[in-house]
Formats: C-alpha cells, sequence, structure tokens
C-alpha cells in the first residue's frame, strides 16, 4: 500500500531539514523539490482567494495555518514538539472561518499533509481518510454533491503530493544516513560464514593433526611413526582442501537481483493522476454526464500508459497523442474534452525526464502556449488570477511527476550503489581471504609436511634429532590453527623474527643450509608485516621449486626502504611460480604489490637465483 512508516523518521532520523545541513547534492535537490512543490501548492491556494473575491488582507488569514505545517515538514521534532505544533495548526486554520466564513478554499489539505507526515502509517491512512470524510460532508453542508466531491478530491491530491515528495525525502536521507552500514553488515556476515566454512574445512583436519601429533611424541618409536604418518597425510588433505576453498573465495559472489523503483514513488503517482483524472470525471458530470462516456476511456489509457509502460521516448510520445490530441481541438466539439488538458503536466513530467534543453524547453513552452489559449477558450474567460492559478497548477502537477519519477529513479540508483559498495567489499574480502590463505595458512601446512617428512627419516638414521623434530611439531599445527581462526577476521598479523626461524626450520628439513642476517633493527608493523609475508612466500618457492642446497636472506636498510633479498642455488630451472600470475594475484610479484612494495627476481650467474623486494619505511 502507498503508507510508509515516516513518522518515525520526523523524531528519530536527520530528514528534513531545510536547511540541507548535511551538505549533500542529492539529499538537497530532492528537498528542493519537495519544498517547491509546497510553494507552489501554497500559491495556488492564495491564487484562488484571490479568484474568488477575497481582499488580501483576508487572502493572507487563510494562509495562516502554513507556517505550523512547514515548521512540521521540516523536523526532526520531539514528540512534544510535534504535538504542539500539531495543535497550532489545527487552531490556525480554524481562524480564518472567524474572518471569511466559509467564502474561501478551505480545503483543509494542510491537516492532510500533517496526519500523513506525522504518525506511523497505521495512524496516518485511517486518520487521513477520516480527514476526507469530513472534508465531503462539510462540503455537502455548504455546497452541493459534485461540489463536495471535487473539494474532497482535491484535498486528498494535495496531501498525497506532499507526502510522496516527503517520503522520497525521508527515503533517500536514510539511504544517505546508512551509506556503508550494508556493507559493513554483509562483510560481516560473510566473514562468520568464512569462518565456521574454514572450521568446518580444515580446522576438524588440523585438530585431529594435532591430536595425532601429540600422541606421537610420547609414543613408542613404531606407534610414533605410525602417528606421524598418519598426521602428515591428514595435513596434505588439509592443504588440498585449503587450497581449493582459496579457489573458491576467489570468485565473486552472484549478483542480486534488480532493484525496482520504490513503490510509494509508483503509487503517489498513480493516486495523484486518479484524483486529478477522477477531479475531470466529476466538473464533466456536472455538465454533461454522457461525456464520461468520452473522458474515462482515455484517461484511463492514459493512465496506463503512464504507469504501467515501460519508461521510453515511446511512452511519452503516447502519453501525448492520448491526452494531446482529445484536447486540441476536439474540446471545441465537445467542451468537457477540454478537461484532459489538466492531464498535461503528467506528459511534460516524462518530456522534462526523457529529453534535454533546449528541446524539452520548446515542448514545454508550447504546451504551455496551447493551454493558456485553451482556457481562455471556455467560457466564461477566466480573469489574471484565474489564467495564474491555472498556469500554477500546471506547474505543480508538472513538478509532481517530473519529481516522483526522478526521485525515484535517484532512490533506485541510491540502492544500487549501496549494494554494488556491498558486492566490491566482499569481492575485496573474499580476494583477500583466498590470498591469506595461500600465502600464510600453505606455509604453515607445508612447513608440517616438510619437517613431518624429515622427521620420519631420521626416525632410524638419529633418533634423538627426529625426537626433537617431532616435538616441534604439534607447535607448528597450533601457530597453523591459530592463522586459520584468525583469516576470516583479517586479524593475521606477521613478525619478522617468527617467520625468520620458521623459514630457517623449513629450509633445514629440506635439505637445504640457510643463513640469514637482519640489519634493520625495529621495523613499523605495516613494513614488518609486508617483509614477513613476501619472505615467507620466497621460502615457499625455494623448497617446492628449486634444488637449491643454500639460501641465504638478508634484510637490510637503503634510506628510506627496507630491502629483502633471498639468494639460492637452485635456478638451473627457474621457480615457475616467481613470476606475477597478474596484477594483485598470489604469486611473489602480486603479493609485493599488494603490500607496497617493488619486486625483482630472475636467474643470476653461477646458478643462483636472487629475489630482492623493496619497501619504503
Amino acid at each position: 500500500m502507498l503508507g510508509m512508516s515516516v513518522a518515525a523518521t520526523m523524531e528519530d532520523d536527520p530528514v528534513v531539514d531545510g536547511s540541507g545541513g548535511t551538505g549533500d547534492s542529492q539529499l538537497r535537490l530532492v528537498r528542493l523539490m519537495m519544498w517547491t512543490a509546497l510553494g507552489l501548492i501554497m500559491a495556488i491556494r492564495l491564487l484562488s482567494a484571490l479568484d474568488e473575491g477575497l481582499a488580501w488582507s483576508v487572502a493572507f488569514v487563510t494562509m495562516a495555518p502554513y507556517p505550523p505545517l512547514v515548521a512540521l515538514l521540516a523536523g526532526p521534532h520531539r514528540r512534544r514538539v510535534r504535538d504542539a505544533l500539531l495543535a497550532v495548526l489545527m487552531m490556525l486554520y480554524a481562524v480564518p472561518f472567524a474572518v471569511a466564513g466559509t467564502h474561501w478554499d478551505w480545503m483543509p489539505w494542510p491537516l492532510a499533509v500533517a496526519a500523513l507526515c506525522s504518525f506511523r502509517g497505521r495512524v496516518a491512512w485511517p486518520l487521513f481518510g477520516l480527514i476526507l470524510v469530513a472534508t465531503d460532508v462539510a462540503g455537502l453542508w455548504t455546497d452541493d454533491a459534485l461540489s463536495a466531491s471535487m473539494r474532497m478530491l482535491q484535498t486528498a491530491d494535495d496531501g498525497l503530493i506532499i507526502f510522496g515528495l516527503y517520503a522520497l525525502v525521508v527515503m533517500v536521507a536514510r539511504l544517505d544516513a546508512a551509506r556503508g552500514h550494508l556493507a559493513r553488515l554483509e562483510l560481516l556476515r560473510e566473514r562468520l560464514r568464512v569462518d565456521g566454512e574454514l572450521r568446518t574445512v580444515a580446522g576438524a583436519h588440523l585438530r585431529a593433526v594435532l591430536a595425532q601429533l601429540t600422541q606421537a611424541v610420547d609414543a613408542e618409536p613404531e606407534i610414533a611413526r605410525d602417528r606421524l604418518g598418519a598426521a602428515v597425510e591428514t595435513v596434505r588433505q588439509a592443504l588440498t582442501d585449503i587450497r581449493a576453498t582459496a579457489a573458491d573465495y576467489r570468485l565473486p559472489p552472484a549478483r542480486p537481483a534488480p532493484i525496482e523503483s520504490p513503490k510509494v514513488a509508483r503509487l503517489t503517482l498513480a493516486a495523484v493522476f486518479a484524483c486529478d483524472a477522477s477531479l475531470q470525471w466529476v466538473g464533466a458530470a456536472m455538465i454533461r454526464p454522457w461525456t464520461l462516456l468520452l473522458l474515462v476511456p482515455l484517461s484511463c489509457a492514459a493512465g496506463v500508459v503512464l504507469l504501467l509502460m515501460k519508461p521510453s521516448r515511446k511512452q511519452m510520445i503516447l502519453l501525448g497523442v492520448l491526452v494531446g490530441l482529445p484536447a486540441m481541438p476536439f474540446s471545441y466539439l465537445v467542451m468537457e474534452l477540454s478537461g484532459i488538458a489538466n492531464l498535461w503536466a503528467f506528459f511534460l513530467g516524462l518530456v522534462l525526464i526523457r529529453m534535454r534543453p533546449p528541446r524539452s524547453l520548446m515542448i514545454t513552452g508550447v504546451v504551455v502556449a496551447l493551454y493558456v489559449a485553451l482556457n481562455f477558450s471556455l467560457s466564461p474567460a477566466p480573469n489574471l488570477a484565474g489564467v495564474a492559478g491555472f498556469l500554477v497548477s500546471l506547474a505543480i502537477l508538472t513538478w509532481v511527476s517530473y519529481g516522483l519519477i526522478r526521485l525515484s529513479n535517484l532512490v533506485v540508483l541510491l540502492r544500487q550503489a549501496e549494494r554494488d559498495l556491498t558486492r566490491e567489499a566482499l569481492i575485496r574480502e573474499r580476494t583477500r581471504i583466498a590470498r591469506d590463505l595461500h600465502d600464510l595458512l600453505s606455509f604453515s601446512l607445508s612447513a608440517v609436511v616438510l619437517r613431518g617428512e624429515l622427521c620420519d627419516r631420521l626416525m632410524e638414521a638419529d633418533p634423538v634429532r627426529a625426537r626433537t623434530e617431532l616435538a616441534a611439531l604439534p607447535d607448528l599445527v597450533e601457530r597453523a590453527l591459530t592463522e586459520l581462526e584468525s583469516v576470516a577476521h583479517a586479524a593475521v598479523g606477521l613478525r619478522l623474527a617468527q617467520e625468520l626461524s620458521a623459514a630457517h626450520a623449513v629450509l633445514k628439513a629440506a635439505g637445504i643450509q640457510a643463513a640469514a642476517t637482519v640489519e634493520t633493527g625495529t621495523l613499523p608493523p605495516e613494513v614488518e608485516a609486508a617483509v614477513a609475508a613476501v619472505l615467507r612466500e620466497a621460502v615457499t618457492n625455494v623448497v617446492r621449486h628449486s634444488t637449491a642446497r643454500t639460501c641465504r636472506i638478508t634484510v637490510t636498510p637503503e634510506g628510506d626502504t627496507v630491502r629483502l633479498r633471498v639468494v639460492n642455488d637452485g635456478a638451473a630451472e627457474p621457480p615457475p611460480a616467481t613470476p606475477s600470475p597478474g596484477p594483485g594475484g598470489s604469486g611473489l610479484r602480486g603479493l609485493a604489490e599488494r603490500t607496497g612494495g617493488r619486486l625483482t627476481a630472475g636467474a643470476r650467474a653461477g646458478g643462483r637465483f636472487e629475489l630482492v623486494a623493496e619497501f619504503d619505511s
């Protein structure tokens, strides 16, 4: 239905403040549209009072309810302030009756607007309906039935116009205030989902490995060897699962369904069109009822084109034909057809949206000229105030149709931007998780496999050293478990000293003699983590893709930069993993770029392979 809960916004949300204090151009635009429509309605009511022959002083008295209405719409207000403004509005609405009796345009549209915009839907709509019923009953007391119906329809029309724009302003303000909130919420959900998934995929494997290795430490040699073999196989399976999971995380999330225009805009436009078409039907029924056989099908067809057709230039042209041709020139044969001209505003709204200046302005000028000429052809001819009233009425409906369509498109764009932001954040997060799984956890598990295999070889050749290596394995698995738990929450932090120690142990387990030199002293945390991450990946490549027997690692300062140099003597076949797989990939070059570094690598004389990474400190 048309209702939306905007009353709470008057008290709680930063919505419609006439100053446009947020500084956001989109919010200023939607507020300008609402305030302009409100000003035009006020102007046409003043012109209507003057057209009825009221003195200027009395006409201004009829505008007494407008200031508290403006104050209500310019909230937010606390409930006490809101209730006080409503009370003042109702009292001031009664003032013109004491001055002019019922000889003025007493439509209670300010009360209708206040009801819709100040209360929640379950209260606002019954109250709005009660105001319309009271307007019709009071109209029957002062006028005839058809005039009373027209007064009620005009009250509903003005109330719905301002409410529709106000509700869209509230929607845009909420979207602006919640910018990034959806992304943060979805990011949290994704991290929780990934955390549970990783615990299921790899956590169970690693806990089983930890239990097997813990049992093997104090077991008899044969049992220890069996436990160790089972643990190594489990780690290999975990490593395979983690790499597959990392590959899956690199796939972007599915695109969500397209966003539809907000219902409040479409339903308000439909309600306003229905009210204006009904006004023409009532006017025709007051003169020659049979002309409804022409008016009703034409206006219904125009409504179908406006509200149900897909937005396009074809829609604009077809609506122009339906509302333009009957009014000009056929209204000279059937005068009641001239009422169709009051629906030209909806055509102009589409023109201003679908076409660009100066063409749109030229068409608007022609339509306005025809509108004035048509009204002057009526009998009796309107006075100056009447002509001004007709033009302002046309301007109001044009502005409203343009505003509702334009604002609904704006809301769709804002929602789409929020969803795109969320999707981009999810893609970045999934990519980060995939990289951390590859860059960090794969290293730890590969180290467990290498040292487990070394331990197995030493069981007979050097039992004492085998026990030493075996005793160190549970700590490696616990470290991998910690890294696994921290990957999903972006809490992985690497320390250079720990990575140097781990690199030395892994290289030794692979039968590679390692030497390390660090001359940098204390590094900033982000630089230290970057150097440690590249070191970890470089050592992994040396172990997996080279035939090295020696490897030298140096970390030295070079002015304002920190240089990591890893040299091994196994470059007979260049490591295939060293070249970057693409920007931001999981290879060494991609890792260096992501951590803010610069990397060069390649074969050197004497069968050596050298990697140099530099980071600004």
